[in-house]
């Protein structure tokens, strides 16, 4: 299954290894460091322009994303769940 995190961004969703919500993220030093590290390597990739509320991390790339990360999750546990029963 897919994940599609705004504008033309989908990816695939076995994929996802964290969501972030950038709100909280901006309150934690450490993840805040995890950010700039991951902008320093040039690992972070903009799903749609805009305002930024998320933040998902894959195995080899971020993305900035403008769709909270309570609606990704609940895309992510939608499909999954599918997954299981079908």
């Amino acid at each position: 299954m897919f994940l599609h995190l705004g504008g033309s961004t989908i990816i695939p969703a076995e994929e996802v290894i964290m969501i972030l919500d950038l709100k909280s993220a901006r309150q934690s030093k450490i993840t805040m460091e995890l950010i700039s590290l991951l902008e320093a390597e040039g690992m972070i990739a903009e799903a749609s322009p805009g305002v930024h509320k998320s933040l998902t991390i894959t195995d080899d790339k971020a993305y900035l994303s403008p769709i909270s990360s309570v609606t990704l999750k609940n895309r992510l546990h939608f499909w999954l769940g599918s997954e299981k029963e079908g």
